[in-house]
């Protein structure tokens, strides 16, 4: 039940940043939802991507210079958390909107 919570909170606060983001630059909120969520998204994907390799490079540094042993180097492995459960369900969501909005344009 808190993964559910979690998940909720996490599309809510993503529509609510999107929201404003869209009343910021004066733009409708459906044209903005999509490409967003995929922003978001990456940008944390990237970030998660960033720190391993940050981690893997100061393990290689102490092994390099000190000879010591300070841990192993793992290759990246993206987990999915409740967070990122909750970013791929408003991706899709925004991409199922976007699509009903303009689906006259799409025939």
């Amino acid at each position: 039940m808190r993964k559910v919570y979690i998940m909720v909170m996490t599309i809510g606060v993503e529509a609510l940043i999107l929201w404003a983001v869209s009343r910021i630059l004066d733009w409708n909120f459906v044209d903005i939802i999509f490409l967003g969520g995929i922003l978001i998204f990456g940008a944390k994907w990237l970030f998660s991507l960033y720190l391993q390799q940050e981690n893997n490079e100061y393990i290689a540094h102490i092994k390099g210079h000190t000879g010591q042993e300070a841990g192993r180097i793992k290759p990246f492995e993206y987990s999915v958390s409740s967070v990122d459960a909750g970013l791929l369900l408003f991706i899709l969501g925004s991409l199922l909107i976007t699509f009903a909005t303009y689906y006259t344009y799409f025939i």
